[in-house]
C-alpha cells in the first residue's frame, strides 16, 4: 500500500514522508523466484526514492503515535545511532505490512523458513544450498540424506 501511495501521490498538493526501516519496497510474488535463483534480487527491489524521487524518506520505525498532537516517535534504524525524534504530520496514512504468522502451530516458529522479506529469501537459499551440499558428502547415510533433502511447503 505505501509503494503504490508512493508511486501515484501528487506531489504538488502534498508532502509526503515515507518512515520505513528498509529503504526499498519488494514484489513480494516474486519472492520464491529470487530463493532459488530464477530471478536476482535486484529484479524484485524497487528504492522508495526512485518509486518518487521528490518524496522525503526517513530510516526508522514509528514506535508510537501522539494523536492529539499529530506527532510520530520515530525510531533511526539501525537502532542505537541516533536518538529518536517527533515527525509531526497532517494526515497519517499507515502501511505497516504483515509479519509471518505461525497460526498457533506447536513448533513451526522453531523450524520454519519464512518467506516475506529478501533477508527471509536469502536465508531460505543458503539452507536449501547448505542442506544439498551437506547430503552430497560422502559420509552420509541415505536415511540422512533423505532427511537432509526433505522439504515442507506450505
Amino acid at each position: 500500500a505505501a509503494h503504490a501511495i508512493a508511486k501515484i501521490i501528487d506531489i504538488n498538493k502534498v508532502d509526503i514522508r515515507v518512515i520505513s526501516p528498509r529503504n526499498y519496497f519488494v514484489f513480494t510474488p516474486m519472492l520464491a523466484a529470487a530463493a532459488v535463483g530464477t530471478v536476482e534480487y535486484r529484479s524484485i527491489l524497487e528504492h522508495i526514492r526512485s518509486a518518487n524521487p521528490v518524496i522525503e524518506y526517513t530510516q526508522g520505525t514509528c514506535e508510537s503515535i501522539d494523536l492529539e498532537k499529530k506527532e510520530l516517535l520515530v525510531r533511526p534504524y539501525p537502532p542505537g545511532l541516533e536518538k529518536d525524534f517527533n515527525v509531526p504530520y497532517d494526515v497519517l496514512v499507515m502501511a505497516v505490512g504483515l509479519r509471518p504468522s505461525s497460526l498457533g502451530v506447536p513448533g513451526v516458529s522453531a523450524h520454519c523458513l519464512f518467506l516475506k522479506n529478501i533477508e527471509d529469501a536469502r536465508r531460505l537459499r543458503k539452507q536449501v544450498t547448505q542442506n544439498f551440499e551437506a547430503a552430497d558428502l560422502p559420509i552420509k547415510s541415505d536415511e540422512e540424506r533423505q532427511r537432509l533433502l526433505t522439504f515442507v511447503v506450505v
